[in-house]
């Protein structure tokens, strides 16, 4: 088998001087030169699928000439990828002089990226190499209570609870896990109770408790659900954070961006005692449903963004301003009144009598 090197060039910017993409197109030209009398087969490929256009006059076996090679290089080189890889082997042909009949491959043991095939293009198929694709999001299944049928759906993107200085992502032990400690979770008509433990959370046993409600308002004439509280117990103590913004329609579940103690955050969750808490709780992209639930998938979420956001309501007060300021104006513009009578030289002077 015949020696083979690999070549790597990688230029770090985009307006580096190009010596090596000369020195590699000296390369491949004198390779070419030395070929004259007996060419060489050449693989040219480029993760860039608009870097050269598809030739129509080309064809297997077509022989490439000094000049053609210099124009496919020359995009290539100067407006392709910095990153060049050369393959070079001492010896290359198609054993075409002892008239064996072959079928030539490219390939490796695996792709250094996903390839993915691509429609026709003129002159043939093609295919889109080293192409990156996009990466999906991890999303996790919600977490269900049950009893006798599913009961309480508890979903967030991360779930990352804080004490004193130390931080903890409670979302890969929460969500998708099997034997989830649910011991102490209840449901009924009117109060459903989620209770999520930890063993072994900052040194000790901690349990998060969320406390929702559903109640009849004759007002609206049905019923909403309301978050009365989160209970964090740890160490005989418990803390509990108000979250009385976290309600909606008890027939739709609830959804937020953020459920968090933080301000910067919005800060639904309000904690009861005036005195500053050791315990912080941040929920990304929280949802949760307790009442009416069907099998294990939300219902429309009630969202907690409102309608009227500052950006809409600081538009809405512009424009009444402005309206105002052209609605005086215009009113002023009516109000003007011309002279109906004048001075006339030849007849008596208009007498203005003042009046006191």
């Amino acid at each position: 088998m015949a020696a083979t090197v690999a070549v790597c060039v990688r230029e770090g910017t985009r307006r580096a001087p190009a010596f090596w993409q000369m020195r590699l197109l000296a390369l491949l030209l004198v390779v070419a030169a030395t070929a004259t009398e007996q060419q060489v087969p050449l693989v040219l490929w480029s993760s860039d699928r608009d870097l050269w256009a598809p030739a129509t006059d080309t064809h297997e076996g077509h022989i490439t000439s000094d000049l053609q090679l210099s124009t496919y290089l020359d995009p290539a080189l100067e407006l392709g990828p910095r990153n060049v890889l050369l393959f070079l082997q001492d010896k290359l042909s198609m054993l075409k002089s002892e008239d064996v009949p072959y079928t030539a491959a490219l390939t490796a043991v695996r792709p250094s990226r996903v390839a993915r095939d691509v429609a026709m293009v003129a002159g043939g198929l093609g295919r889109q190499l080293l192409q990156k694709q996009p990466v999906s999001p991890v999303v996790h299944a919600p977490v269900s209570y049950n009893d006798t049928a599913p009961r309480i759906l508890f979903w967030a993107q991360n779930f990352s609870v804080k004490y004193g200085e130390r931080w903890e992502d409670l979302t890969p032990m929460t969500f998708g896990v099997q034997q989830l400690n649910l011991t102490g979770s209840f449901w009924n008509e009117s109060v459903a109770r989620l209770s999520l433990t930890y063993e072994q959370l900052f040194g000790t046993t901690v349990t998060f408790k969320f406390i929702l409600a559903n109640r009849f308002y004759p007002v609206s004439a049905r019923h909403w659900f309301t978050m009365e509280h989160l209970e964090i117990h740890s160490n005989g103590s418990v803390v509990y954070f108000n979250a009385s913004q976290i309600t909606g329609p008890s027939i739709y579940s609830f959804h937020c961006q953020y459920v968090s103690t933080f301000n910067n955050k919005g800060s639904l969750l309000v904690p009861s005692s005036s005195q500053p808490s050791l315990w912080h709780i941040t929920l990304q992209d929280f949802q949760i449903q307790a009442f009416n639930v069907i099998g294990e998938q939300f219902s429309y979420a009630s969202d907690c963004a409102g309608f009227f956001s500052p950006g809409i309501w600081m538009g809405l007060l512009t424009s009444l301003f402005m309206l105002f300021i052209f609605t005086y104006g215009l009113h002023m513009i009516l109000s003007l009144k011309t002279m109906d009578r004048f001075d006339d030289h030849k007849g008596p002077t208009i007498t203005l009598t003042q009046i006191v």
